[in-house]
């Protein structure tokens, strides 16, 4: 009987036969050396150096005042939706290099901007805006930004009526120690605190009263804030919550809270310098001695020195 071979084979079957082996021709392993050890590492020196200038070209630009105020605003390019804020607070960073400009003809000349982009925020309702732009017309230590600072001080933000008090402050004019003073008086304590602070920066004697009732305030830190404004005044009224703040400050700490404290240290230690307070030697005494943070046991050695010499002004 005649047999008849199946019409289709299994595929890979033991018996099939195995074809040529492939190789690769000479040329096609040359590109692949190429390819592999010059023009992978070549693509990305290139993608590197053109990064490297990309990033030079961005930190060498010069912001624009009008487009950057715009931006900050609001921003409305293509990728808005993703990548809105991050473009808005980038548009921040490059208006606070415009005002820590030392041309003080530039800072004038976009001022009138600034206050209007201030007063837009203010009725548009856009908090962070108005908290960036407050900070903003403090940098400017122009006394044009005064009329906006106290409109500042009214917001119901509390941030914004802060950031308002250190504007007034950094511009120094005298002319705002009124309205610093009824800021002392604010509900907020973070307000109350940098009122205060800024009345101990700009000397304002008449301030005195205000400075010693705060010294029971509710809240620790306007306490220690006007005991420090006290002292830059020479009030003593102030010695027992400095005496308190640096006590408090010079044991042992944990590594979370070691900066925090050694600053309040070294501020009661000027304070207390400042003042020579009799009672204050023997707690400074201890500071020098038994203070866990070095430069804490310098600047009390340092205040005691100031008792005979003058020597408030080598103070940390």
């Amino acid at each position: 009987m005649e047999q008849t071979s199946p019409p289709f084979a299994p595929a890979g079957g033991a018996g099939a036969p195995a074809g040529p082996p492939r190789t690769e021709g000479p040329g096609k392993s040359d590109w692949k050396v190429v390819l592999q050890f010059f023009l992978v590492p070549l693509s990305l020196v290139g993608v590197l150096v053109s990064l490297f200038f990309g990033l030079q070209v961005m930190r060498n630009r010069r912001p624009d005042t009008e487009s950057t105020l715009r931006s900050l605003q609001s921003y409305r390019g293509f990728l808005a939706r993703y990548v809105g804020e991050v473009k808005r607070w980038q548009s921040g960073y490059d208006l606070s290099l415009l005002m820590r400009g030392d041309d003080p003809k530039e800072i004038r000349r976009i001022l009138p901007e600034l206050i209007g982009a201030f007063r837009s925020a203010s009725l548009g309702g856009d908090l962070k805006l108005r908290r960036y732009l407050t900070l903003a017309l403090g940098h400017s230590r122009d006394a044009g930004a005064i009329a906006p600072l106290r409109e500042g001080l009214r917001d119901d933000d509390p941030p914004t009526r802060l950031f308002s008090c250190w504007g007034l402050m950094e511009i120094g004019d005298r002319a705002v120690l009124p309205d610093l003073r009824t800021a002392v008086g604010d509900a907020d304590p973070g307000v109350r605190k940098t009122a205060i602070f800024a009345l101990g920066q700009l000397a304002d004697r008449e301030a005195l009263p205000l400075l010693r009732s705060a010294l029971d305030d509710t809240t620790i830190d306007v306490r220690w804030n006007a005991a420090l404004s006290l002292s830059r005044l020479g009030d003593p009224a102030g010695v027992r919550v400095l005496l308190g703040l640096l006590s408090d400050s010079i044991g042992p700490a944990d590594p979370a809270s070691a900066d925090n404290r050694r600053e309040r240290a070294l501020n009661a230690i000027r304070g207390l310098a400042l003042l020579k307070a009799p009672e204050a030697r023997a707690p400074l005494a201890r500071a020098a001695a038994d203070a866990s943070d070095p430069r804490v046991q310098e600047a009390a050695r340092l205040a005691l020195d100031a008792y005979g010499a003058e020597a408030a002004a080598r103070l940390p």
